[in-house]
């Protein structure tokens, strides 16, 4: 079943891709030409439709919202090019990541490029709180991600520490696609807290789903190899609920194979975790937090729009890719 965003802002969706292209335009062939690579490449644009979802349900009218979901789109872009490359993923949307079709340093340089694209367009807004945002989140993330690779050099991650991780990393942009939506609308102060829980946990909840995917997920849906995460060597939920309910043989094979990057069986280590219903726990938290989102949405009068982001709640827990 279609979405219902996909149809009630159809017009603007359309006016996003354009301007997506026409953003990253250069006198440099190859930095336009890697670039568009990436932006073709699609995805789900989830937190560019957020923000104009939040601003059509606050009835904003202005001139400004395509240029503001561009620059959102540009900075999650960037982020994604340049998480590739620290984790080495030979593939992202189904096609060959940057680096691995070029090299690293296409990567890390495409990414800066990415960044600078969208910082450009932040620069042209008159509202300095808007630009304050965007460059507050630009840097969370970049601290989550440093923050992630502290505790790789750990033989274990705390759930506090793996919610402070994808708080900063995921949820951070959530944020601050409705919190600028929010300021472009010149929302009233309630509604700015309601929009700023709302999205959080929205965040959250997206990417305790993303890691259930990397355990159970369909690889010809995701575009992403099963067990990526696992592979990387990276601690989520599942697997940090599911360790301490194991016995300590078991235990101990899997993080000997996630901290050693050994061969291992991945079939074994799925059946594992799913024995110690370990994804009962992480679903249960998953719809805590889209519960946290419902009630907060439920504050604002009711819309086609408000609807439309009630629909991105539902299909975030019941997506397979």
């Amino acid at each position: 079943m279609e979405l219902l965003f996909k149809e009630i802002i159809k017009e603007e969706l359309e006016e996003l891709e354009i301007s997506l292209l026409s953003s990253i335009g250069s006198d440099v062939d190859l930095a336009t030409e890697v670039t568009q690579y990436v932006v073709d490449s699609g995805g789900k644009r989830i937190r560019p439709v957020i923000c104009i979802l939040v601003a059509k349900m606050l009835n904003y009218k202005g001139s400004e919202l395509i240029k503001l979901a561009s620059s959102i789109e540009l900075l999650h872009t960037a982020t994604l090019i340049h998480d590739d490359v620290v984790d080495q993923s030979s593939t992202r949307r189904g096609k060959q990541s940057i680096h691995n079709k070029w090299d690293n340093a296409h990567g890390v340089l495409v990414g800066d490029f990415v960044y600078s694209k969208a910082f450009q367009l932040m620069a042209s807004f008159n509202n300095p709180e808007i630009i304050r945002i965007l460059a507050d989140s630009t840097n969370r993330i970049s601290e989550g991600e440093v923050l992630q690779l502290t505790f790789k050099l750990q033989n274990n991650l705390s759930e506090k520490d793996y919610f402070e991780i994808i708080d900063r990393k995921t949820a951070e942009l959530f944020k601050a696609s409705a919190l600028t939506a929010a300021t472009l609308s010149s929302c009233q102060k309630d509604e700015f807290q309601s929009l700023s829980n709302f999205s959080t946990s929205l965040g959250i909840n997206f990417q305790i789903k993303d890691d259930l995917l990397d355990y159970f997920g369909d690889e010809s849906l995701t575009g992403k190899k099963i067990g990526k995460d696992f592979e990387e060597g990276k601690f989520t939920l599942p697997l940090i609920k599911a360790l301490p309910m194991m016995s300590k043989d078991k235990r101990s094979m899997i993080l000997d194979a996630l901290n050693s990057n050994k061969e291992c069986d991945f079939k074994e280590i799925i059946r594992i975790i799913k024995n110690t219903g370990a994804v009962r726990e992480v679903e249960e938290t998953c719809n805590l937090y889209s519960n946290k989102c419902i009630n907060e949405l439920q504050k604002f009068p009711k819309s086609s729009y408000r609807e439309a982001l009630l629909d991105i709640i539902e299909s975030v827990n019941g997506r397979l890719s």
